[in-house]
Order: C-alpha cells, then sequence, then structure tokens
C-alpha cells in the first residue's frame, strides 16, 4: 500500500521545529513565576542580646493615654547603618513621683551594623524630658544630615543635626513648636511647594482650654483616663509649615488645603493619628493620607501651587503609587490602577472592605508594616495588632491591651494569616501593647527586619532569619535637581519576567517611620536586565547593577 505525503508537509514541518525552539529559548529568557507557596520565614527575637534597654513610659500608675510610642529610624551619623530613636512620655503635670524627679527621656542607639546597640541619648543631645508621642527625620538644612522633629503633648520639638555625633534644640528660632495646649501625633517632611527645602506638616490630635490646664481638661471629660477627645477637648486642623530657609518656618494659612471638616459638627475631624505619603496619581509629587481613630482615612492630592485638594477615594483613577508602610485606623477603598507598584497595590488589597476572608481589620489595628521578608518580590504584611479601646470617653484600667502580632501573606487575591516559625520553631509572637512598627536591615545581611515600639513597655527587635536565600537590590536615591531626598521619584528593576516598581517616599505609619532605603526582592529571577529611574525633575536615568546582593547609591544626573 502506498503512502500517502501531504503536500503541506514541507511547510508545517519547519514551523513545528521553529515553535519548539521558539518555546525552548522564551521558557529560558521568560521562566513563570514560581508557585506562590507560604513564604519561607523565621524570626528571632534579639531584643535582650541587641543592647536596646529603653523602656517606654506614658506617664505614671494611671496614664491619661494608651496611644504613645513611637520610634524613628535614621542613620544620624552617616555610616550607613540604621539607628534607632525611641520617643518617651514622661510623668503628667499633675503627677508628684521619684520618676518625676529623675526624669524621662526618649533615646537614641546607634547601631554597630551587627544587630547591637549602644544608647547615645546624652552624647549627642538628646536626653531633654519631653511628653513625646512620634518623631519624624528629614534633612531640613540640606546639609546632608538627617535632623529630627518630635510631636508631643504640649510643644513640639525640633533638634538639628549639628554633625560630629551632635543635635541642638532649635525649636525656638525655627518656629516650629507649636502652642502650649496643643496635642500632637504624626508629623511628615516633605517638600509641599516644590522649591527644593522640606517642608513640615503635623497632625494634632486635640487642643484643650489653655484656661484650664490639661488635669482640669481631662476631668472635665467624665471619664477616668482615656486617650480619645473627651469632652475637655477640641479638635484642630493640621499645621503646614513652610521652610523659609535659614532654619526658619512659617505656617501656611488655611493648612494649606489639609482641612477635613466633620458634616456633623463642622469642625476639622477629630483624632488624626498618621500621615502616609504616597504618590496618588504618578505626577510625582507627593499626596498625603490621613488616618484617623473614628473616621475613614483621607486623600489629600497634592496641586503644583504648594497646596492640598481632599479626594474621594472611591472613585479617583489610579496610576501610580507607594507607601513604605501602611496605615493603621481605617479601612481605605481605593480602586485599581494601571501601573501601581507592588507596595501600592498591597495597601489597596489589605484595606479593601469587600474582603471576605481574614485579612487586616485597619480599624482595630495599630502599626502596620509592609516588608518582603523572604526577598522573592511579594511583600508581606506584619501587623502588631495593637489593641484600640472601644470608647473613647472612659480608660479601661482592667482592661488588657496586649496582644500577639501577626505576620499575614497573600497567596492568591487576599490576606491569609502566615502560620509557622514565628518566631521560631515552637512559640508564637509574644504579647505585646504594639505601637510604632518599623522596618529596616538592622544586621546588614538584605533582609528587612523589624522593631516594635511598646507603650509603657520595651521594644521588641525580630531579626529576619530567612532561608530562601534570594537575591536582593537595596537602593539609596540622592537627588540634585528634585526635591530633597528624591521624594516622589519612581524606581523600577526590570527583569526578564516582570518589572517591579517602588515610589520613594518617607516611610511613614502610625507613630512610626521606617528606613528609606528601598529594597528590592528578586525571587528567583536574578537577572536585572535595567534599573529605571523616573526623577520628578523630568530625569529618566537607566543603568544596570554591576553586582546583586548590594546597597547601591544612585545620584541624580
Amino acid at each position: 500500500m502506498q503512502s500517502v505525503v501531504s503536500p503541506l508537509l514541507p511547510v508545517l514541518l519547519p514551523l513545528v521545529i521553529t515553535s519548539v525552539l521558539l518555546g525552548v529559548v522564551f521558557a529560558r529568557l521568560f521562566p513563570p513565576d514560581a508557585a506562590a507557596g507560604a513564604p519561607a520565614v523565621r524570626f528571632i527575637d534579639i531584643t535582650a542580646e541587641s543592647g536596646l534597654r529603653f523602656a517606654h513610659r506614658q506617664g505614671g500608675d494611671e496614664a491619661p493615654t494608651t496611644i504613645g510610642g513611637g520610634v524613628c529610624v535614621l542613620d544620624y551619623n552617616l555610616d550607613g547603618r540604621p539607628d534607632l530613636f525611641f520617643v518617651n512620655g514622661s510623668p503628667w503635670p499633675w503627677e508628684e513621683s521619684l520618676e518625676k524627679r529623675l526624669g524621662r527621656n526618649s533615646a537614641l542607639y546607634r547601631n554597630d551594623g551587627q544587630g547591637r546597640f549602644t544608647d547615645v541619648t546624652a552624647l549627642v543631645g538628646l536626653n531633654g524630658e519631653m511628653q513625646g508621642m512620634t518623631a519624624v527625620a528629614g534633612d531640613f538644612d540640606n546639609d546632608g544630615l538627617p535632623d529630627l522633629y518630635v510631636t508631643c503633648v504640649g510643644r513640639n520639638h525640633l533638634f538639628r543635626n549639628l554633625g560630629q555625633g551632635r543635635f541642638e534644640d532649635v525649636t525656638e528660632p525655627a518656629g516650629v513648636g507649636g502652642v502650649e495646649n496643643l496635642w500632637s501625633t504624626g508629623a511628615a517632611w516633605l517638600d509641599v511647594d516644590a522649591d527644593g527645602w522640606l517642608d513640615l506638616v503635623v497632625l494634632h490630635y486635640a487642643q484643650w482650654p489653655q484656661e484650664i490646664g490639661l488635669g482640669q481638661a481631662f476631668a472635665v471629660a467624665e471619664m477616668g483616663r482615656s486617650y480619645g477627645t473627651p469632652t475637655g477637648f477640641f479638635s484642630v486642623p493640621p499645621t503646614v509649615y513652610r521652610n523659609l530657609g535659614q532654619g526658619r518656618f512659617a505656617p501656611l494659612p488655611d493648612s494649606a488645603g489639609l482641612r477635613d471638616i466633620d458634616a456633623e459638627t463642622g469642625r476639622p475631624v477629630a483624632w488624626p493619628l498618621a500621615l502616609t505619603p504616597v504618590d496618588a496619581n504618578g505626577d510625582g509629587r507627593l499626596d498625603l493620607l490621613i488616618a484617623y481613630q473614628n473616621h475613614p482615612t483621607s486623600l489629600f492630592v497634592a496641586r503644583k501651587d504648594g497646596d492640598f485638594v481632599r479626594q474621594s477615594l472611591a472613585n479617583d483613577a489610579r496610576q501610580e503609587g507607594a507607601a513604605a508602610s501602611l496605615l493603621s485606623a481605617s479601612t481605605l477603598p481605593l480602586p485599581p490602577g494601571k501601573g501601581d507598584d507592588e507596595r501600592f497595590q498591597a495597601l489597596r488589597a489589605a484595606s479593601d472592605p469587600t474582603q471576605d476572608s481574614p485579612r487586616l481589620a485597619l480599624a482595630t489595628k495599630l502599626g502596620v508594616a509592609l516588608i518582603d521578608l523572604d526577598l522573592n518580590g511579594r511583600p508581606e504584611l506584619f501587623s502588631g495588632n495593637g489593641v484600640a479601646e472601644a470608647a473613647v470617653n472612659r480608660f479601661e484600667t482592667t482592661r488588657d491591651f496586649r496582644a500577639s502580632p501577626r505576620l499575614l501573606w497573600k497567596p492568591t487575591d487576599q490576606w491569609v494569616p502566615l502560620t509557622g516559625k514565628v518566631p521560631d520553631d515552637d512559640a508564637t509572637f509574644p504579647r505585646v501593647t504594639a505601637r510604632g512598627i518599623v522596618t529596616a536591615d538592622i544586621d546588614g545581611d538584605g533582609d528587612d527586619d523589624v522593631v516594635i515600639a511598646q507603650n509603657n513597655g520595651s521594644p521588641l527587635l525580630l531579626r529576619n532569619d530567612q532561608r530562601a536565600g534570594q537575591p536582593w537590590l537595596r537602593l539609596k536615591l540622592i537627588a540634585t535637581r528634585s526635591q530633597p531626598e528624591a521624594g516622589g521619584t519612581r524606581v523600577e528593576i526590570h527583569t526578564p519576567r516582570r518589572v517591579l516598581a517602588q515610589t520613594v517616599a518617607p516611610a511613614l505609619g502610625f507613630m512610626a517611620q521606617s528606613d528609606s532605603v528601598l529594597t528590592f526582592g528578586l525571587g528567583d529571577d536574578a537577572r536585572v536586565r535595567k534599573i529605571v529611574i523616573h526623577w520628578p525633575s523630568g530625569q529618566v536615568q537607566e543603568l544596570k547593577p554591576t553586582s546583586l546582593n548590594r546597597v547601591m547609591e544612585i545620584r541624580e544626573p
């Protein structure tokens, strides 16, 4: 029987062979994404051996607030190692105690690069007593050194970094102290008017009548003690201080548009807690999310004239954005947007109130951070599980405010708790009264570690001992033409399989500022084709790293 060969065979056979060869080539150049297995994460509590001896206190036996407990990451001496500044409270005016006579101070701890710290507070001149809430670092005088601003109950404080390991209190000449009867919480350094100088935005939790004093204001509230704003207090809008240069600031009128008015009371929305800068519309200018204790989060978009305008979160188009840490006190229904970087996508997804699976209930948690723990290119959520009081007019003295932190990951489209070796083989996280949570590469091994500041307790330092061994890059950007500290700069890491993106912004959350260095976990795709940097000045810079697993310092051309 004679076989019949199709006349199409000579045409089809080369096409089939070519397809197979192309498939092999593309499989090697563009490997499929790794299966989204649970992150290989392991924490070790190294607080005891780290040298962190700080203990936060917010008053005496019956503190009128449980909200405090701030922590700030900064490299105050420019040695490339992230240092830690813990904000302390102090005895209240009506308290008489040994602690009051001895004094109580915030504390700066210098990092040796191996995860060990030395208390240098007195040495650097930061040992003044104050009823502190939180602290933010920023170079307000453009001398290359990070300065510190501390928010307080009462007068706030600005400490200028003089170099040579010394700080100086310059609050009075700078004009940023506020008034004695004001209670401030979150703050942020950013260049509001794009003039090349960092301006200062400060949230005010509450104010009390100056004529009655703080103690009487608490008494009027009929409450015993509370960290909510009771009857004896009233709400006030934020203050935006414009940097005039030469160490001087001036408050901008009408809070530069950062007025969020409560429709029921006609007054500014009460109890703001935290600021998180984001680039919500991809224009290279940093916008602001303001989180409140008992009110939905508000988005204020920066305009070219230096003011902000409040926007609806439900309908705004979104092109890109970033948040180095998450807000803590509200759901945030952000719409999806093309080009969002991965951090902002995680912020939006974690805050989606329509999710039915276990997720972060941001309205009842204090302190949340986003962190790629195993450097696989997919971030996880670290929640301090901070507990808030149910009623703002009554302090529940018998209530236990401690809770175990939680770690969540996203295997599909929803956040779920991660169980296993956290923080070690046989134990879960200890119960803490978590407030500020920061992330930084404390020991210089490329992955971010976690520091938890407690209210009326000692901090917790958790070393990230992930064993995945994934490649990484850490980028520190230096602006020369764009706004100071490169705020609003979009950074892209291009690999054969995907593009990882982050936007530079102060890494702020509730009572916390994390490390400003960008960490990119590369997962199983170590072939970085190029780094593309979109500077707010309009410059687009491209470069290719000569090696991985290192910190790159990149200067704007």
